[in-house]
């Protein structure tokens, strides 16, 4: 049997679990992809760094001394200016993981703003549900007492059809506001990395 659910029969989390750990963030993709950059911004570092030392072989056919090498220390000059290359290279990656340094920063700020800003919209709009709902029940009980009312001729059926439309009111801003509820939860999933189990 396929029934129609009422907002009030959604059970949705009432309040967030104490002492939740900020390492939950961790989990967020953003987070995840901003280490992945960080850590292969420092690797491409260390590789550059590796490449400051001269690539040469020392020795040539039948183990002697290669010329590569006897070159090299006769004149240096030469691997000197690679050197220097290598250097400016190495200059390069180190700007490059300085700003994947400065870019995690910023994404670890605004993981924790994002979340700093869902747990305080979860809380109003658990507010905001509960004075609704308690508006829907009163409003309810207005249109029961109204339709006795309407029976016994205390009121007219104009008096009636308000205390209705005031009930309808009331049931269309309570589904609104468990559609802010469920929305602010997606929110707080969404900004935990994938809730707080």
């Amino acid at each position: 049997v396929n029934r129609n659910i009422l907002p009030e029969e959604i059970q949705l989390p009432n309040a967030l679990p104490l002492g939740l750990p900020s390492t939950l963030l961790e989990r967020r993709p953003d987070i995840r992809k901003a280490e992945r950059e960080l850590m292969a911004a420092h690797a491409e570092v260390g590789l550059a760094y590796t490449n400051m030392f001269p690539r040469l072989a020392l020795t040539a056919t039948l183990g002697t001394e290669s010329e590569t090498l006897r070159d090299f220390l006769k004149s240096p000059y030469s691997y000197l200016v690679a050197m220097g290359k290598n250097r400016a290279a190495l200059k390069a990656k180190r700007a490059a993981y300085e700003g994947a340094v400065a870019e995690y920063e910023q994404t670890v700020l605004t993981a924790f703003k994002e979340t700093h800003d869902a747990i305080i919209n979860f809380n109003k709009i658990k507010d905001i549900y509960e004075s609704r709902r308690q508006l829907a029940e009163a409003s309810r009980t207005a249109v029961e007492l109204a339709q006795l009312q309407y029976i016994n001729g205390v009121i007219g059926y104009l008096d009636l059809l308000d205390a209705q439309r005031n009930y309808f009111d009331a049931q269309v801003s309570l589904s609104n506001a468990v559609c802010d509820k469920q929305l602010m939860i997606i929110n707080l999933y969404k900004a935990l990395g994938g809730g707080w189990k």
